[in-house]
C-alpha cells in the first residue's frame, strides 16, 4: 500500500467536484476525506467551483510537479481531469485515477473501480492500466476549431441531447433514472436529423436519430450502450441509431437496460473503428462523456494506450 512518506508530488492529488452526483457530492466530502485517510493516502484536495475549473486545477497540478491526479465526482470530473493532462502534453509522467461519486460513474464502473474502496485500493496499491483517449476536433463555443479528448464516449443528435437537459436537481434521484426520465420528455420533440458520417472513409450519410462513439460500454448511467466495448483495444464501437420512431426509441433504451439487446433491433447498427468523422447541415452539439464538448463537424480518432489510469489491468464488467 503506498504511504505518506512519498515526495509531495508524487502523492495523489484528489481534484473534488462538490456539484457532482446533484450536489450530493458536497455532503459527502468529510466520508470521502476519512476514506482517503483510511487508506493510508494524504487527503491532498483541490476542489472546483464552477463547470471547467477541473481542467485549469489539473493543468495548474501537472505545471507544479505533480505526478498523480485523482477526480472525485462523474464522469466530467475525470474528462475534466483528463484533458487538463493532455493539454499540458504530460500524459506519460502523470498517472489519472478517479474516485466515482457522480451521476453516472460509468467510467469508473468500466474500469473496474466503480466502488469507492475498488478505487482507494487501486489508488494506494498503485495499480495502472493504459487506457485509449479518443481525441475530438471540432467547433468550440467561440466559433474556434478547438481538440478535446474523451474517455467513455463521443456523440451527437438526439440521445445525448438528454444528458445536456437534464438538470444538476434531477441528478439528486441517482444513476440511471434521470436520464430515463429526460427521454420520456425529450420525445414530445423531433428525433432525428440528417448526418454526414464517414467511419474509416466508408460514408454512411442518412437521417439518424444519434451517431454514437463508444470507447467503453456504458453511458447514461449504467445504460449498456456498446456490449463488451474494450477500453484498451485501439478501436472505437460506433452505433448508428437510424431514424427511430417513439415506439423504437423505447424499445432501444430497455434494449441498453437489459444489457445490449437494442443491437438486435433493425435500424441500429454497430461498426469497429479508428476514426469517425461526423457533420451536419443543422446546428448539432458534441457530446463528451456526458458534458458539451463543442459543435459538429468533428473528426474523431482513437489514441491507443494514450492515458495512465489507476485501475486493475484488463478487469473488465467488475463494477
Amino acid at each position: 500500500m503506498e504511504t505518506t512518506d512519498r515526495p509531495p508530488t508524487d502523492r495523489p492529488y484528489f481534484i473534488v467536484d462538490p456539484a457532482s452526483g446533484g450536489g450530493r457530492t458536497r455532503s459527502r466530502v468529510g466520508t470521502l476525506i476519512d476514506a482517503i485517510e483510511r487508506a493510508g493516502l494524504e487527503a491532498d484536495c483541490a476542489f472546483t467551483t464552477r463547470p471547467g475549473e477541473g481542467i485549469d486545477l489539473a493543468r495548474e497540478a501537472v505545471a507544479a510537479g505533480r505526478t498523480f491526479l485523482v477526480a472525485c465526482g462523474g464522469d466530467g470530473t475525470v474528462n475534466e481531469v483528463v484533458n487538463g493532462v493532455m493539454a499540458e502534453g504530460a500524459a506519460e509522467r502523470v498517472k489519472v485515477g478517479t474516485i466515482g461519486m457522480g451521476t453516472g460513474k460509468d467510467i469508473a464502473k468500466c474500469l473496474g473501480i466503480g466502488r469507492g474502496a475498488r478505487a482507494l485500493r487501486a489508488i494506494a496499491e498503485g495499480a495502472e492500466r493504459r487506457v485509449d483517449l479518443g481525441k475530438v476536433t471540432a467547433i468550440g463555443e467561440d466559433g474556434r476549431e478547438q481538440v478535446r479528448y474523451f474517455l467513455l464516449e463521443a456523440s451527437a443528435g438526439w440521445v445525448p441531447e438528454i444528458s445536456q437537459s437534464t438538470p444538476r436537481w434531477l441528478k439528486r434521484l441517482g444513476d440511471t433514472a434521470p436520464y430515463v426520465m429526460m427521454t420520456l420528455v425529450k420525445m414530445l420533440g423531433p428525433m432525428g436529423r440528417s448526418f454526414t458520417l464517414r467511419i474509416d472513409g466508408q460514408e454512411y450519410d442518412g437521417r439518424y436519430n444519434t451517431v454514437s462513439v463508444h470507447n467503453m460500454e456504458l453511458w447514461g448511467g449504467d445504460l449498456v450502450a456498446a456490449p463488451g466495448a474494450a477500453p484498451d483495444d485501439g478501436l472505437f464501437d460506433v452505433i448508428r441509431w437510424g431514424d427511430l420512431g417513439r415506439g423504437e426509441v423505447l424499445r432501444a433504451v430497455a434494449g441498453q437496460r437489459a444489457g445490449g439487446t437494442h443491437l438486435e433491433m433493425e435500424g441500429v447498427d454497430r461498426h469497429p473503428a479508428k476514426v469517425v468523422e461526423l457533420s451536419s447541415p443543422a446546428p448539432t452539439r458534441l457530446d463528451l462523456d456526458g458534458e458539451l464538448g463543442g459543435y459538429l463537424p468533428a473528426r474523431i480518432e482513437v489514441v491507443p494506450g494514450a492515458i495512465r489510469f489507476a485501475a486493475p489491468p484488463g478487469e473488465p464488467g467488475v463494477r
